[in-house]
């Protein structure tokens, strides 16, 4: 089974969207609490949880459609996305070893997106 450019396509915008939920859910994280009524009342909280929940629904068409071992190593972009995110918008510092991992996540998607 060869995996059509479209569905990876599809799982480098569910890292994305991903990496979102994450950020929207480190910035609701200081208002976490354990009641009903407040938990809703955390948008960027309930915002996350859809776009997880999205995200997941939308990654299985792709996976429908390509190879497991080709499509969810994409999803390792997130991780890069997420970093982006939290040096742009909470100001963290990106070190010289999170830049090396950065870059070898995206080699090895690289790597594995030109085998398939």
């Amino acid at each position: 089974m060869t995996t059509p450019l479209w569905a990876m396509t599809v799982m480098a915008i569910v890292s994305v969207i991903s990496a979102i939920a994450t950020f929207l859910m480190k910035l609701a994280a200081p208002k976490l609490a354990f009641n009903a009524k407040k938990l809703l009342k955390n948008w960027r909280l309930v915002i996350g949880l859809f776009l997880y929940g999205f995200a997941t629904i939308i990654s299985l068409f792709a996976l429908k459609a390509g190879e497991l071992s080709v499509l969810y190593p994409i999803v390792a972009l997130q991780y890069v996305w997420t970093n982006f995110l939290s040096m742009k918008y909470l100001r963290e510092k990106i070190t010289l070893m999170k830049w090396a991992g950065i870059a070898m996540i995206i080699i090895g998607v690289a790597m594995i997106g030109m085998k398939a």
